[in-house]
């Protein structure tokens, strides 16, 4: 194989930053931000460590969002009422304000993406996507050895 993977990948990935971005400017939340967001709507009460594990985000990464997200008023914290060591994180009502234009915005660069894929292309992509990102996880896993 002479082209890299990583390399379509990485445009991929900067367009659809450059694209999120430019959607949700005026609310002060970049496209990073917005993954956090997402899974608390889905799953409210996360410590900072499961929504790292949850995002397979390092934990300096998710400290600096969550910081943001609660300086911008879109997530707060709150003592673990059993283990006094952890917060729990919730979403305040200007961040569940957010989710539907969040998830109509992914759902428009999926149809970018896909556009002119029959739906058997669009599955396989997903699926090649899918194996991708669970052949990097097991690599990285093993140390990147």
């Amino acid at each position: 194989m002479n082209e890299s993977l990583g390399r379509w990948v990485s445009i991929i990935h900067r367009y659809s930053r450059s694209f999120i971005d430019k959607e949700f400017a005026e609310l002060d939340v970049k496209g990073g931000h917005l993954p956090f967001i997402r899974v608390l709507y889905q799953q409210d009460g996360l410590s900072q460590d499961e929504l790292s594990e949850a995002l397979s985000m390092d934990k300096t990464t998710t400290a600096r969002a969550i910081r943001k997200l609660v300086e911008l008023g879109y997530v707060t914290k709150k003592r673990d009422s059993q283990d006094k060591r952890f917060y729990r994180l919730s979403l305040t009502a200007k961040g569940k304000d957010v989710v539907p234009r969040l998830e109509r915005t992914l759902k428009r660069w999926t149809e970018v993406l896909a556009t002119g894929f029959t739906e058997k292309e669009r599955q396989l992509a997903l699926d090649l996507l899918k194996k991708m990102a669970e052949n990097a996880a097991a690599f990285k896993q093993r140390g990147f050895s």
